[in-house]
């Protein structure tokens, strides 16, 4: 069956949450889908944005790579959530870390996909992705083994999220086949 695969997209006027010490951004950035077995929950704050374009978020926005959960979306999709990777807490802020711990080390077709690698030949980023069907068959979000690798999700997850209205989430479509 076919599929679409989305990465989170941030929302015009969407609550960002951010550390409050501007140091711990790289440990979000480091989580390469391994669990983390002792998680100090680095202490976060919300950005306040204009207040005329304030939007709640039940995702606030941190970055592709590390979603955050406030409690109606950890409530509606935590049992999802939890087959894939941990959900850490945060300090100074009622919010949850997704730490996906599913990567598909197969799953990117590298000869179809558009990547910037760096020297070493490890990859930089992806201009545009090219999935293996049969690697991402039935898995409803997951990484790739690369730095700061986005978290990927299907269509299957994305109704999900729709389906429990929750408020102040998109998602961007990567690739459909």
């Amino acid at each position: 069956m076919p599929a679409t695969i989305f990465q989170f997209q941030v929302v015009e006027g969407q609550d960002w949450i951010a550390p409050v010490d501007s140091e711990q951004f790289e440990r979000f950035f480091d989580l390469d889908g391994t669990a983390i077995v002792d998680w100090q929950p680095p202490l976060m704050r919300l950005v306040q944005q204009e207040a005329d374009t304030a939007q709640y978020s039940d995702f606030p926005w941190l970055g592709e790579h590390a979603p955050v959960l406030r409690e109606p979306a950890l409530q509606a999709l935590g049992d999802t959530l939890r087959r894939y990777g941990q959900i850490l807490s945060l300090r100074g802020e009622r919010a949850w870390l997704l730490n996906v711990t599913r990567v598909l080390a197969d799953a990117l077709d590298e000869e179809k996909s558009g990547i910037v690698r760096f020297d070493d030949g490890s990859i930089l980023t992806v201009e545009h992705y090219r999935f293996r069907p049969d690697a991402i068959n039935g898995v409803e979000v997951f990484k790739l083994p690369f730095r700061g690798s986005p978290v990927f999700v299907n269509d299957v997850f994305v109704e999900r999220v729709r389906r429990s209205n929750l408020k102040g989430v998109a998602f961007e479509p990567l690739w459909s086949g």
